[in-house]
């Protein structure tokens, strides 16, 4: 079960080609996902690592966002899109579900969208060689492991799309969601040091601050919010490592 979870999930979070497994495997093993953005950073740092040998910095940098979401399928930034149109709607939780939800992109998620890929890119072209590689595993471990509290601390959807699963699923499960924070503290620390803790602590207040915006306004948290959840954490953790070296 465990093995068929981490096939499902590697299909589920990435364009990895591992198929599909039931969503009940997937989301009994979701709090597991900093180990698909250990995977999804490592190959996208390494291109990135390997472009540095002959490419400017701040190039390299927009490679290994390019990177990430190609390998994501572009998954989680149409979450941030959705979502951000949904956060700027007017109206009752049933109208911002129905904008989040509609296929119509508005101003708040261009914006949005724009401001996040463009600071996250910006970030990573400030590191080069194999410190660009760290950082893009460290990155990539940070928006995922946000997913996972993200669905601890939300809401149950009241319709059954993935998003309900997975909140499900992490609802009263301490022990998961403490062995996501550990897992991610651990790659942390050794690929960053020992102030990466000041990163996890602006990964949870972030993620305190967008759930319960979710909670509040769209009465859950969908698959959309931890779309969203993952693209602002990891512009936040890259930020984070910046603003520490400085």
């Amino acid at each position: 079960m465990l093995l068929k979870g981490l096939k499902g999930l590697f299909g589920f979070l990435s364009i990895v080609p591992l198929g599909m497994e039931s969503i009940d495997a997937l989301s009994k093993v979701f709090f597991l996902s900093p180990l698909v953005g250990l995977v999804l950073g490592g190959i996208a740092g390494c291109i990135g690592l390997v472009c540095s040998w002959f490419l400017p910095d701040l190039i390299c940098g927009f490679i290994v966002l390019v990177s990430i979401q190609l390998l994501t399928g572009f998954h989680h930034l149409d979450g941030l899109l959705d979502f951000s149109d949904a956060a700027m709607a007017r109206g009752d939780t049933k109208r911002r579900l129905e904008v989040m939800h509609d296929m119509y992109t508005g101003a708040a998620a261009v914006a949005s969208g724009v401001i996040v890929l463009a600071l996250t890119g910006l970030a990573y072209g400030e590191f080069s060689g194999l410190e660009l590689l760290k950082v893009a595993v460290v990155a990539e471990v940070v928006a995922k492991t946000s997913m996972v509290l993200t669905a601890y601390l939300g809401k149950l959807p009241s319709y059954k799309g993935m998003g309900y699963f997975v909140v499900e699923s992490m609802k009263n499960q301490h022990v998961r969601v403490a062995s996501s924070l550990v897992l991610c503290a651990l790659v942390g620390v050794a690929l960053v040091g020992v102030w990466f803790v000041f990163v996890l602590a602006a990964m949870v207040i972030a993620v305190a601050l967008l759930t319960n915006h979710s909670n509040k306004t769209l009465e859950c948290v969908t698959g959309d919010v931890m779309g969203a959840t993952n693209e602002i954490n990891r512009m936040i953790a890259l930020i984070m490592i910046i603003a520490i070296i400085a």
